[in-house]
């Protein structure tokens, strides 16, 4: 049998790790993290128990892991759309298309998601912080990358922290997401996504106040007293005396 070349070896991994990250998510899913076994996802991965220890070191370190799974798709096509030769797309086009597919990304897996947000802040310090290098750091750079470039183009700001501003914005979306998706039961009120996406770009890019320029008059109008009639002013005059 030929020996593999080393691209192909490395090809042959990365396919072996996607397809027990694949079985994990579908057994994490069904199970529940905590009920799960190695076993459980070595069996749906159609490998053996010891085949999984090749590539992680425990169950930890594949939740750790499986979001990536879900994450690269979206994120590579937010950074083509970024990219994009020729006319560059407008800056709320980019954050929409942004937005759509972090509401698509977490309706699509809200099980694991729900099983990511109950058990991740449990694990300790190391996990947690392998989990933020895999998941939301490298999110946050594409964003990042973009505030970035709009703030050297003119169009953002140049005051503001672009790693802090990479942060807010997909924050305010799993505001929602998190309360629809993970928390309430589904016969409470839920907001449709396209409001969502479409409030959450506005007050991104423009705030809740309304512009200065575009502000209704509401001052209050500075008080004129009322004329008098001659009968009134000798009225008036007659009440001094």
């Amino acid at each position: 049998m030929p020996r593999l070349t080393a691209p192909a070896r490395r090809a042959l991994v990365r396919e072996r790790r996607q397809q027990i990250l694949a079985a994990a998510a579908t057994v994490f899913a069904e199970k529940g993290f905590d009920r799960a076994t190695i076993s459980d996802v070595a069996r749906a991965a159609g490998v053996s128990d010891g085949s999984i220890y090749n590539y992680f070191r425990d169950k930890q370190d594949l939740l750790v892991h499986l979001p990536r799974q879900f994450m690269q798709t979206p994120i590579e096509a937010v950074q083509a759309a970024i990219a994009k030769p020729g006319t560059p797309l407008a800056a709320e086009n980019v954050l929409q298309f942004a937005a759509q597919n972090i509401v698509n990304l977490i309706i699509q897996n809200r099980e694991i998601a729900r099983v990511l947000f109950t058990t991740i802040p449990l694990m300790d310090d190391k996990l947690r912080a392998e989990y933020m290098r895999q998941v939301p750091l490298y999110a946050f750079e594409t964003l990042e990358g973009f505030i970035k470039a709009q703030q050297a183009a003119g169009v953002f700001r140049a005051d503001l922290d672009p790693a802090i501003a990479a942060r807010i914005f997909p924050g305010m979306l799993l505001a929602f997401l998190l309360i629809q998706e993970i928390l309430q039961p589904p016969d409470m009120h839920r907001f449709e996504y396209d409001q969502i996406i479409y409030t959450v770009v506005q007050v991104f890019l423009r705030g809740v106040t309304v512009p200065e320029k575009a502000a209704p008059d509401i001052a209050p109008k500075p008080h004129t007293k009322a004329k008098s009639t001659p009968r009134q002013a000798r009225k008036q005059e007659i009440t001094v005396e």
